[in-house]
């Protein structure tokens, strides 16, 4: 009796195999809408893969692998699969939907609202997604810095920043800091002014230009500084590769900096990612290389996490598309952090950042430590 189970189980499976090595247009539509409606979304996946292999490939059952991956909550194969159906036809609404959704679901607002700029007038106004807002976002900081140097205080700084949305497919971000220390009994001040512009090019590749103004004041001493920055950037489902540069000049120095960045999405409902900068810095009589490389992903429930580590002196550098510029007397030699970000809700988040540094004195050609702490929140309108 058993015997004759066994051979029956492998005729089926024989039949079976059978069937995937021969499928046809009517089979794999049959099939796949019959999983779609069972909500049978691993078989679902595993046809279409088959299908695709054997070319057998169009709009609906692009859609259909699509909602698959959506449901399971891998954004980044869903997106792969609907811009697959987006292809075969780029009016359809539904499609433009899902990947509206893949955008917001892996933090992507500009890619979001780059097929938000797609919809027709009703859809938009469905999806409350108007081309212009005055405000859009606003976030707010505070860092304070401790170190162990006898001749130099902690410091504190403090910024505002305001997104703007111009259309759907540019923004505007603005942002106020200032920042105050006491260096060898030196008050040092430095209000600044930083402005940037994102405009999506298409929905994988955007362009960033931007200012940064520092008015830095030592005692009664002057010292203003322009910093002038432009970058582009392109997105490959889970890859990103960016290159930017920049120009920073004050009265005493002139800094060009060139950077080559790359990083990746890992599959996985932890989102882990990965993500590589590689600087040349060129001042005179001060050519040198920094490299930078963070991680991050999700924690637990709301929590995010980010480390970081960055290599090389930091006289003059600066970060995420220029806002940040390290431009203090003492330049950093080296930098480790952990930032954490508590998503709550919908439109609140909170974020703590621990940072080290090891800065040097090249007067007297040593070094010290600094201890950083932040905290802040960011507010989407």
């Amino acid at each position: 009796m058993y015997k004759n189970i066994i051979i029956i189980l492998l005729f089926i499976s024989v039949d079976l195999h059978a069937q995937q090595d021969s499928l046809t247009y009517q089979s794999v539509d049959s099939l796949s809408n019959q999983y779609y409606l069972k909500g049978d979304l691993d078989n679902l996946i595993k046809i279409g893969k088959e299908a695709i292999k054997q070319n057998i490939d169009y709009k609906i059952l692009r859609q259909r692998i699509g909602y698959a991956w959506f449901t399971k909550g891998d954004y980044y194969a869903a997106m792969k699969q609907y811009e697959k159906a987006l292809s075969f036809d780029e009016s359809d609404l539904d499609t433009r939907a899902y990947l509206y959704y893949c955008g917001l679901n892996i933090g992507d607002d500009m890619y979001a609202r780059y097929h938000a700029g797609k919809f027709t007038k009703e859809l938009q106004q469905q999806f409350e997604r108007n081309s212009f807002c005055i405000v859009n976002a606003v976030d707010m900081e505070y860092n304070y810095k401790s170190n162990d140097s006898p001749t130099r205080s902690n410091t504190n700084y403090m910024r505002l920043g305001v997104s703007t949305q111009l259309h759907y497919r540019l923004s505007l971000y603005q942002s106020v800091s200032d920042y105050r220390q006491i260096v060898a009994d030196n008050l040092i001040k430095q209000p600044d002014y930083y402005a940037s512009l994102n405009w999506s090019l298409s929905a994988h590749t955007s362009v960033i230009l931007a200012y940064h103004y520092l008015n830095t004041k030592v005692d009664t001493s002057l010292y203003p500084a322009h910093m002038f920055f432009g970058a582009v950037n392109t997105k490959i489902n889970r890859f990103h590769f960016g290159i930017n540069g920049s120009l920073l000049k004050n009265k005493l120095d002139t800094c060009i900096q060139i950077g080559l960045q790359a990083g990746v999405t890992l599959p996985g409902k932890a989102n882990i990612y990965l993500n590589s900068t590689l600087i040349g810095m060129l001042e005179v009589g001060n050519n040198r290389i920094v490299f930078s490389q963070t991680a991050g992903g999700h924690i637990y429930k709301k929590l995010w996490g980010e480390g970081s580590v960055t290599l090389g002196n930091l006289n003059n550098y600066h970060e995420y598309n220029g806002l940040y510029i390290y431009n203090a007397l003492d330049p950093n030699t080296f930098r480790t952090g952990l930032s954490l970000f508590y998503v709550l809700s919908k439109n609140f988040t909170a974020l703590f950042n621990y940072t080290y540094d090891i800065k040097h004195i090249d007067l007297k050609d040593i070094n010290y430590n600094q201890h950083s702490f932040s905290g802040g929140i960011i507010w989407k309108l």
